[in-house]
């Protein structure tokens, strides 16, 4: 028995390791907003996925970073895309939207086009991109912080010295973007960076998410980050900012991001220029969004709870199993004939 529940265990132990060892919308897209997006300067380097309506202010650049092809769809809103005489310099694929198009023209260099998409299809695309952010911000959000978080009142560092794969980080909003700091990395081992970044308090014990983020300026990503790996730095592709709790955002204070960020439920109302991809429920956009894509980790260490219950899963099959073969065992030895 002892050993049926081993192999069980073992079983449930490697069969869910590898939980974010999946691409994500993150992966493929460099911006995804749920809802509107409004663009007032600047550009986007690789593909964007709209929810809800495009409002471009100015002209807007993107694809700047993608393989030029007409079978590509760099831009794809599932609503209208409205602009001010504003054009969209298409630098690589197409553009797809499900709604109308006004004032605005479009300049296709990379051989794309206008297309009109279906909207129930592109709703239905979209439905199923937040739903799989939501679940991707939630699941990585419960993880169990592996790495440590040093802060004195000019710098704020990230330390992480385990053998995992995936460095975890559990941190608030207001102890890590703090007036005039500077964010330090030493991601040691690891292979990718998960920072989950709390928002919230509770207002008159209500429980309500309530606490709307405000960075202040001066705030510098230094040591440690940067936008591609070599021998100290991990790279923007392999770090996340999961705000998995914020509903309004302002990271105007950030000269630039590094790494990607994920905040599904967030209006984002300023964001300096940024490496990696963004993820948000609308978007006011002012500064580049350069396209450096999330790279999930192969392998991502199961949330507590879920391990508990995987293990007690794990026991009831191995039981079962032992009464099975238990039982079989019986029933043959009373099926032999008794000797004369």
């Amino acid at each position: 028995m002892k050993r049926l529940i081993a192999r069980a265990l073992f079983a449930a132990s490697t069969s869910l390791l590898s939980l974010g060892a999946f691409a994500l919308p993150l992966s493929e897209y460099n911006l995804i907003v749920a809802e509107d997006y409004t663009h007032q300067s600047s550009s986007v380097g690789g593909k964007i996925f709209v929810g809800g309506n495009v409002i471009a202010k100015n002209s807007l650049d993107l694809g700047l970073d993608l393989t030029k092809s007409p079978t590509l769809d760099s831009l794809t809103v599932v609503g209208n895309i409205t602009g001010n005489n504003s054009w969209f310099n298409v630098q690589a694929g197409n553009v797809v939207t499900g709604g109308n198009v006004s004032g605005t023209g479009f300049n296709f260099n990379g051989g794309g086009k206008l297309l009109k998409g279906n909207q129930s299809d592109l709703q239905n695309q979209r439905d199923n991109i937040i739903s799989e952010l939501y679940d991707t911000s939630e699941r990585y959000s419960n993880l169990t912080a592996n790495g440590s978080v040093v802060a004195s009142p000019n710098v704020v560092s990230l330390n992480y010295s385990g053998s995992d794969s995936v460095a975890v980080f559990s941190v608030n909003a207001a102890d890590v973007f703090r007036q005039n700091a500077r964010l330090e990395l030493n991601a040691g081992s690891a292979e990718t960076v998960i920072i989950n970044v709390s928002t919230a308090h509770l207002v008159g014990g209500a429980g309500q998410l309530a606490y709307d983020f405000t960075a202040p300026g001066g705030i510098n990503f230094t040591s440690g980050f940067a936008a591609n790996a070599d021998a100290f730095n991990l790279g923007a592709s392999n770090i996340l900012w999961n705000f998995y709790d914020a509903t309004y955002l302002n990271l105007q204070g950030l000269d630039t991001f590094r790494g990607s960020l994920l905040a599904i439920g967030a209006d984002l109302v300023n964001l300096g220029t940024a490496d990696g991809s963004i993820a948000v429920k609308s978007l006011i956009q002012n500064r580049q969004i350069h396209n450096y894509t999330f790279v999930p980790p192969s392998e991502v260490p199961l949330p507590a709870p879920l391990q508990f219950m995987l293990i007690g899963m794990a026991c009831l099959f191995g039981l079962q199993q032992w009464r099975k073969r238990k039982q079989a065992t019986t029933e043959e030895i009373n099926a032999v004939p008794a000797l004369a």
